[in-house]
């Protein structure tokens, strides 16, 4: 079986190896495939952001009107808050690093005026000076916060317990699960993260909830050039093409 055909279109002849031709169109159309899913994620990514634009154009809602379940609430919800510090029982998250210094991030739990339930707030982050003690102060009284409630990435479970002989407790993630046996009761599904400005907020070392879907269109031009690159020197390579253009510069110098 001839696996060559020789196809003349004008002056160009290519010489068409049909094995070949099978690989490079399998190569090119996985490219395109990957292409064109890097546009789908820039899409979703797209829609998401404009959701959570407009989320954040709502105004906020009061924490003790909403039911959350464990998928169903929005990353960038801003919510109200009305209630009490428990002080005595802030956890320190650790390791955290920010500016390149280790220090805690401080999650104090706060008791809600009307349902009495606990919502733990992520106050910021900390760091300790060498021969220093913590102090991330003590925030008394009523008050009303506003904040983001921040939906956690899912990590696996430890059977690591952390000891809550003495407090401020130290964890080294924040399992709402844990901590909930750990206080003796049922917290808000949730940790929500302080506000600039809010009673109690220390330094807001995490980074903002955002859906940019610029690398994800930058990977599909990418995956686009790869394809088209294969096709051009494929054709370079099996045609006289090169030949002709290189002869056609010679004649006009």
């Amino acid at each position: 079986m001839q696996s060559t055909t020789e196809v003349k279109l004008g002056r160009v002849l290519i010489r068409v190896n049909w094995f070949v031709v099978a690989g490079i169109v399998l190569t090119v159309a996985g490219f395109i495939r990957l292409g064109i899913w890097q546009l789908d994620r820039a899409s979703e990514k797209m829609a998401l952001q404009a959701a959570m634009q407009q989320e954040q154009r709502k105004e906020t809602i009061n924490i003790e009107d909403i039911v959350l379940t464990r998928d169903g609430a929005i990353p960038n919800l801003h919510v109200t808050l009305e209630g009490e510090y428990i002080n005595e029982k802030s956890l320190l998250l650790v390791p955290q690093s920010y500016n390149g210094q280790l220090g805690f991030g401080v999650i104090t739990p706060f008791r809600l005026r009307n349902s009495n339930r606990i919502v733990l707030v992520d106050r910021g982050w900390i760091t300790v000076a060498s021969g220093s003690q913590l102090n991330f102060g003590r925030v008394v009284g009523v008050r009303q916060l506003t904040a983001q409630i921040h939906l956690q990435s899912s990590s696996p479970g430890s059977d690591e317990r952390p000891d809550a002989s003495s407090w401020p407790v130290q964890i080294r993630r924040l399992d709402v699960d844990v901590i909930s046996e750990i206080l003796g009761e049922d917290l808000f599904p949730y940790p929500v993260r302080l506000d600039a400005g809010q009673p109690g907020v220390l330094i807001r070392h995490w980074t903002a909830v955002t859906a940019n879907s610029n690398a994800n269109i930058s990977y599909a031009i990418q995956w686009f050039v790869f394809a088209a690159a294969i096709v051009i020197v494929s054709l370079l390579a099996s045609s006289n093409i090169a030949n002709i253009w290189g002869r056609g510069r010679m004649a006009l110098t």
